[in-house]
């Protein structure tokens, strides 16, 4: 069954569900802390083979059709849907929009749970063993107290070996402790990289 567009043409159900599953999969791989090496692993292999379908149909749509331009144009939607609803999620990701608003969705959640835990509300003697907590849009596995005051959570791993989440400041920037890096979001928040 196929769906019509407002601009005239028809996109294949399938096609739908398959651009909706692509587009969440990348808000939810590409909006945490870190950049996790697993979801590129996954993410290239199915845009290759996706692109490879698509261009596949359109030699043989063309082949069919000939080299018509009004058969072409009327096609237009059909065929440049897919390749932007391919490219454009992978570069907003870049952009890090993703990022940003799963951040601001969750930043009153994260404000509330660094008070909690410089109050002492929230127990971290035991953080190597504890289950992963849900804070805001993330899930939080690592809570660390500096003695400055700064609250520092992993929510995601980035790259191959290191951890990433963020850190809650009350001074201008974190402390840095060995190869952890930090990169200013707004306010009193960084993206916390802790190296391995």
């Amino acid at each position: 069954m196929k769906v019509q567009c407002k601009v005239g043409c028809k996109l294949p159900r399938l096609t739908l569900l398959a651009t909706f599953i692509w587009f969440i999969f990348c808000i939810v791989a590409f909006s945490n802390a870190g950049s996790n090496i697993l979801f590129a692993l996954v993410a290239m292999p199915v845009v290759f083979i996706w692109s490879l379908i698509w261009l596949g149909r359109l030699i043989i749509s063309l082949r069919n059709k000939g080299h018509d331009k009004a058969g072409i144009k009327h096609g237009l939607c059909y065929w440049l849907f897919e390749p932007i609803v391919i490219i454009l999620p992978l570069i907003l990701a870049q952009l890090g929009v993703f990022s940003i608003v799963r951040f601001a969705l969750s930043e009153q959640a994260l404000s509330n749970y660094a008070e909690q835990v410089r109050s002492g509300s929230v127990d971290i003697a035991f953080e190597f063993n504890h289950p992963s907590r849900r804070v805001g849009l993330y899930s939080v596995t690592f809570t660390d107290l500096l003695p400055d005051g700064t609250v520092r959570v992993l929510t995601s791993s980035h790259g191959l070996l290191d951890r990433a989440g963020f850190a809650n400041s009350p001074r201008t920037p974190p402390s840095r402790r060995g190869e952890d890096s930090y990169k200013h979001i707004h306010q009193q928040w960084w993206y916390w990289y802790e190296s391995w």
